[in-house]
């Protein structure tokens, strides 16, 4: 019995108005067109190739802070600082390990951000140096009225001080977090953190206030001493007339990052799935913006715009009545990549990402499903091939004719797509979930189990692998699926079946099973060492057997059939995704919807 439904869709229009389909667009301005060497260029050895990035990562900014809305600073995952200045942007990349969570200055050359362990970092105008910030815990907000006057408010209660030259630790008035930091003045400072803390400093010493509550605070900022609004998570907004702290109406359950106003305006809240509050008569009323994208760091010019930021380097500024989106950023992260020919790349993630190579960039080919995060394609050439995703999602594409797409019955989300030809194709997933598809109708094949399954592989009909959580494989013999012991409980990500009769599976932690036997044949999977701790995600291969896998920290290793080695990359963010062309050229692909390209 057939368990899928079936549909037929258009593709998606990759130059339709929506910010989604926008951002597959504007790729084309941010990273390299697609390149490749000519039929008749000889393949690269390894030692003559170098890696480059093929499509540049968008980190989530957390906040910004400016001198103007077409001056400013902002920061984020994994140690990003950009800064804007008519137009044009500089970045840095100060320590991957540190996420930093707050920005603030006085002028373009007197400027601090603030993030994980402690980190701080101070901007001259010209470079950024590290500061000892007296703590090693996370910074989480920074604020200041005057260079030789800023605090940093964290973790455990954490509050440091910065006197223009050194920062010193101020006593801690609680174990919450805390999480924002503002002030009317040097003798009027709020802070809000955890557990509805709020605490407040009238110039001689800080003493808690009475909330009302006891929800997440993330943000609190005011108009004035006795104008103030803290909001954060469940929609929860108060407002402080300089007596007690009131709880406001809202229309959202939506955890509330940031709040702020302009002058002779009502004030504003932006938080996840892209909500967007404004305060009027009867309470805050909500909207959504940026496609539903989470929204973080909120800041003002005093005047008449608005800054926001957020998911994978969006950068929006608001002057009434219109936004401007000075950084679409990202909408995905690479999940699978895949190209059959090698004059195409395609990139499969988050939020109903197909991406393929155009002459100019990427464009958007998914087609118009919503809700579906896809994970992998195959197929036997750029014209003719499966993508697989969440929701038990499988659609075939087929160059000039619209999307066919099925949905399972079950709606387990699928992690992985392989088969010999369009009529024998594997998607296994969730559950243990394995379907086959005979080149009319996809059926369900009987797994043996309920785990879930991450991968799919084979050399032909009867020899085909499965790999999952808690060191689960499977084989496939032409007529019936069985387990093989792993001997490993560690989950197993990715499998790969080289042309000899080498068989590997890797996995968390940097496990690698190699095997070279047919089941039945007492021939254990023996544990290798590739020379990494890493979580290994991903394994593919080359039509001469050499190997390539991809994880955690920029993780790429090579396997020749004697040994592992590693490919250095110099990057340090996870990769998700690998895939070798027909031309030996390596592409590596995960967060930020970062791909990098080893070749020529």
């Amino acid at each position: 019995m057939s368990l899928v439904a079936r549909s037929v869709f258009q593709p998606r229009n990759p130059h339709r108005p929506a910010a989604l389909a926008l951002a597959a667009l504007v790729l084309a301005g941010l990273v390299f067109g697609a390149t490749g060497c000519s039929d008749d260029d000889p393949v690269a050895t390894l030692d003559e190739m170098a890696w480059s990035t093929y499509l540049e990562p968008e980190y989530t900014l957390r906040a910004v802070w400016g001198l103007t809305s077409s001056d400013f600073f902002t920061v984020g995952e994994s140690g990003i600082i950009r800064h804007y200045d008519a137009g044009q942007w500089t970045s840095w990349q100060l320590n991957y390990l540190y996420t930093l969570f707050g920005v603030w200055g006085t002028d373009a050359s007197h400027v601090l951000a603030v993030g994980q362990s402690g980190a701080c970092y101070q901007f001259d105008g010209e470079t950024w140096r590290t500061l000892y910030a007296a703590t090693s815990d996370n910074l989480n907000a920074i604020w200041g009225t005057s260079w030789d006057n800023v605090y940093a408010v964290g973790d455990q209660g954490t509050m440091v001080h910065f006197d223009g030259e050194t920062w010193s630790a101020l006593p801690a008035l609680t174990d919450h977090a805390l999480f924002s930091i503002w002030g009317a003045g040097p003798d009027d400072i709020f802070i809000a953190g955890t557990g509805g803390t709020l605490l407040h400093f009238d110039g001689t010493e800080w003493h808690p206030m009475d909330s009302g509550t006891s929800v997440v605070l993330d943000s609190v900022w005011g108009y004035g001493a006795e104008d103030v609004y803290a909001a954060g998570s469940l929609g929860t907004i108060l407002h402080f007339d300089g007596r007690e702290w009131v709880r406001e109406v809202t229309d959202t359950q939506e955890r509330l990052w940031a709040v702020r106003g302009l002058p002779g305006m009502p004030p504003v809240a932006i938080g996840s799935n892209g909500v967007f509050l404004t305060r009027g008569e009867s309470g805050w009323a909500s909207g959504s913006v940026a496609e539903g994208r989470y929204l973080y760091g909120l800041w003002d010019d005093g005047d008449s715009a608005l800054l926001l930021t957020g998911y994978n380097g969006l950068i929006m500024r608001l002057t009434n009545p219109a936004w401007q989106t000075l950084s679409v950023g990202r909408t995905h992260w690479i999940e699978g990549l895949w190209g059959a020919d090698g004059d195409k790349l395609y990139a499969l993630g988050k939020q109903g990402i197909v991406l393929q190579t155009a002459d100019d960039g990427w464009q958007n080919i998914a087609p118009n499903l919503d809700n579906v995060d896809y994970t992998e394609a195959w197929g036997v050439s750029d014209e003719d091939f499966f993508v697989v995703g969440s929701g038990g999602v499988i659609a075939r594409y087929q160059h000039g004719r619209p999307w066919e797409t099925w949905t399972l019955q079950s709606g387990a989300n699928l992690e992985s797509v392989w088969g010999t030809s369009m009529s024998d194709v594997f998607a296994v997933g969730a559950g243990g979930t394995i379907v086959h598809f005979d080149g009319f109708t996809w059926e369900e094949m009987s797994s043996g189990t309920t785990r879930p399954l991450s991968a799919v592989h084979g050399r032909d009909h009867g020899d085909v692998f499965a790999v999952g959580l808690d060191g689960i494989i499977l084989h496939f013999d032409g007529v019936v699926w069985r387990p093989w012991d792993s001997g490993v409980t560690l989950p197993l990500y990715g499998v790969w079946c080289r042309p000899g009769g080498e068989t590997i599976a890797v996995g968390a932690s940097g496990l690698v099973l190699h095997n070279s036997g047919r089941l039945g044949e007492d021939t254990p999977w023996a544990a290798r060492s590739a020379g990494t701790n890493f979580t290994i995600f991903d394994i593919t291969g080359d039509a001469e057997g050499r190997v390539y896998a991809t994880g955690f920290n920029g993780l790429v290793l090579t396997y020749d059939g004697a040994a592992w080695s590693l490919l250095t990359t110099g990057n340090h963010d996870r990769l998700n995704a690998v895939h070798v062309d027909s031309r030996g050229n390596i592409y590596a692909g995960g967060l930020w919807g970062l791909i990098l390209k080893y070749g020529y």
